[in-house]
């Protein structure tokens, strides 16, 4: 059920020093929260560790980072609201790899940083297997 997205200022700032951070890899992470009068307020950021460390495609599969993020979900009542990573040298917009990577269908908001110019450039979307529509995102605080 898509949703309006409200990021606090300090783990949008977060995401942003990760993406930096693992250049010229991908990074990637999860955040978390609680859906309420259709507003996602993420409370919680999930860094994860981007197994194929490549500057075009990302997975963060079975790594343990997946495993304490999911375990501290449940422990806080929170659920998945967003898959994030970055694209190092193209646009924020969704590619076919990250279509075909859509493992939450349309329940989970992806965002996209993209780092390719001189200040970094974030955007959600809602994904289905073979399409995309620009989510809304907000930066609180």
């Amino acid at each position: 059920m898509p949703f309006r997205l409200e990021v606090p200022r300090a783990v949008f700032e977060a995401i942003l020093e990760q993406a930096r951070a693992e250049l010229p890899n991908e990074c990637c992470g999860l955040l978390a929260g609680k859906i309420e009068d259709s507003v996602g307020r993420v409370v919680a950021r999930y860094p994860l560790v981007n197994e194929l460390a490549s500057p075009t495609d990302f997975y963060c599969g079975d790594h343990p980072s997946l495993g304490a993020a999911f375990r501290d979900m449940r422990q806080q009542a929170l659920e998945v609201l967003v898959v994030y990573h970055s694209h190092p040298t193209s646009l924020p917009v969704p590619s076919r790899k990250d279509l075909e990577k859509n493992y939450y269908g349309e329940e989970v908001m992806s965002l996209i940083i993209s780092l390719a110019g001189p200040e970094p450039v974030v955007r959600g979307w809602w994904l289905t297997e073979t399409n995309f529509r620009e989510a809304e995102l907000t930066v609180t605080g």
